[in-house]
C-alpha cells in the first residue's frame, strides 16, 4: 500500500535536516524532493540515499507553492503526502491516513496531531470565524475530527482532488498557501480532517539554514503578511482585506516605534518587513521579496 503514495518535500538550503526526515520514511515509498535552487551537489547527495528518491532542481527559488506543484505534477501515484523538511512521520502513520482516505471518499485532505520539539502537543488545526464545525467540535468514534484548515507541514490527499481544487496558488511565495488550498478543497464539498491521537513531529521553523535564520525570518514576516491580506481579498473581498490591513498596519506601526525606542534593531527590522508585506499586498503587488541567501 505504501507504494501508492508519493511524498513531496520542498527544500531550500535544508541540508542540515533533510537526511533525518528521509530516514523516518520507508525505502519503499516514492519521494520527490523539489529543491529551490540549481545545486547539483545536493541532488546527488539525496538521491544516493534511496533508489526511490528523485530530486528536481528548479534552478531558482520559485517558492513553496510552485515547487509543490512541480512535485505533484511529476508524481505517478494516486496519493500525495505533502511534507516539510522539518517534519518527521513514521510509515505506520502514513498507512493509517491512507486507509482513512480509502474508507471515506469525502475526505479531501487529512493530517495528524502535532508534537513540537519538546514533544508537547501543538494544536495546529483551526476553524473559520463563523464555522459550524467549531460549534460541533466532535471527535467521532473512529477518532476523526473535521476542521476548516490545518498547518500544512504534513498532510495526505488524493492527487486527483488536489488537481480538482487547482493545486497550490502560485501567487503565494511562502505562508497561507496551504490554507488557501484547503479552503478550495472544502468548496469542492470534501472534508478536511485530523486523525486524533496520532502524531507527527514538527520542528517548526527549522527547514532553512540555521546560519541564515535572521534573513529567513525577514522573508517569513514579509510573506506572512503579504499572504494573509492576499488570502482575505481572494476569498472575502477587498473591503474585508482592507479593514484587516488597516488594523494590522496600525498595530505594526505601534510595534515599530516601540522597538525603535527600546533600541531592539532586529525586532524593529522584522516589524518593518511585516509592514512592507502588508503594503505590497493591499496594493496588489506581487509577492516579490526573496531571501538574500546564496
Amino acid at each position: 500500500m505504501i507504494e501508492e503514495v508519493t511524498v513531496v518535500i520542498v527544500t531550500f538550503q535544508s541540508d542540515h535536516i533533510i537526511k533525518k526526515t528521509l530516514e523516518k520514511l520507508s525505502e519503499k515509498i516514492n519521494v520527490i524532493i523539489v529543491e529551490n535552487s540549481n545545486r547539483i551537489d545536493f541532488k546527488k547527495k539525496v538521491e544516493k540515499l534511496s533508489k526511490n528518491i528523485t530530486c528536481i532542481l528548479t534552478g531558482e527559488n520559485k517558492g513553496y507553492g510552485k515547487a509543490n506543484n512541480i512535485g505533484i505534477n511529476s508524481s505517478k501515484t494516486d496519493y500525495i503526502l505533502i511534507l516539510n523538511p522539518d517534519t518527521f512521520i513514521d510509515q505506520s502513520i502514513i498507512l493509517k491516513l491512507l486507509t482513512r482516505l480509502k474508507q471515506d471518499k469525502k475526505i479531501g485532505a487529512i493530517s495528524t496531531e502535532t508534537l513540537d520539539r519538546k514533544n508537547k502537543v501543538s494544536k495546529d488545526y483551526y476553524y473559520s470565524l463563523f464555522s459550524q464545525l467549531k460549534k460541533k467540535n466532535i471527535v467521532t468514534s473512529e477518532g476523526l475530527i473535521e476542521v476548516d484548515f490545518f498547518l500544512g507541514h504534513m498532510f495526505l490527499s488524493k492527487k486527483s482532488i488536489l488537481q480538482e481544487a487547482g493545486l497550490f496558488d502560485e501567487n503565494f511565495f511562502l505562508n497561507h498557501e496551504e490554507t488557501d488550498l484547503l479552503k478550495r478543497i472544502k468548496k469542492k464539498n470534501y472534508k478536511i480532517c485530523i486523525e486524533k491521537n496520532v502524531f507527527a513531529k514538527h520542528l517548526k521553523g527549522s527547514s532553512g539554514n540555521p546560519k541564515k535564520k535572521f534573513e529567513i525570518d525577514l522573508c517569513f514576516k514579509w510573506h506572512y503578511y503579504w499572504g494573509y491580506i492576499y488570502y482575505l481579498k481572494k476569498h472575502y473581498g477587498f473591503i474585508v482585506g482592507f479593514s484587516v490591513f488597516l488594523c494590522l498596519l496600525f498595530h505594526n506601526i505601534l510595534r515599530l516605534f516601540y522597538f525603535f525606542v527600546k533600541g531592539e534593531r532586529e525586532k524593529n527590522k522584522l516589524v518593518y518587513f511585516s509592514i512592507l508585506g502588508l503594503i505590497n499586498s493591499i496594493f496588489a503587488k506581487k509577492s516579490s521579496y526573496r531571501p538574500k541567501i546564496e
